[in-house]
């Protein structure tokens, strides 16, 4: 599960329960408003601060332990088996595989 909070309350916003599995990592987008998860499911693009789920990213086949954007709109994200995929943030399209 994701927490959203209002910081300046300290309530919680929005709780975001959307992964079935497992939440593994976050990573806010430089520029934008938005955020993405990774778990072994899947990539999931979420806009601030409500939560909203935006997008799937999907094709990472293994477990996704970490994820990292940067301001040229490329995500990247790395899984347990080593493998490290270059994702374009705005269509999803994985664009290279090491």
């Amino acid at each position: 599960m994701i927490r959203t909070w209002d910081i300046a309350s300290g309530k919680c916003i929005a709780a975001l329960t959307n992964h079935k599995k497992s939440v593994r990592a976050l990573a806010f987008h430089p520029n934008e408003y938005t955020f993405c998860s990774a778990a072994p499911d899947n990539i999931k693009v979420w806009k601030c601060p409500e939560g909203i789920f935006m997008r799937n990213i999907s094709g990472h086949n293994a477990i996704i332990n970490t994820v990292s954007i940067n301001k040229d709109n490329v995500l990247v994200s790395g899984a347990d088996n080593g493998s490290l995929y270059f994702w374009d943030w705005k269509s999803g399209y994985n664009f290279q595989t090491i």
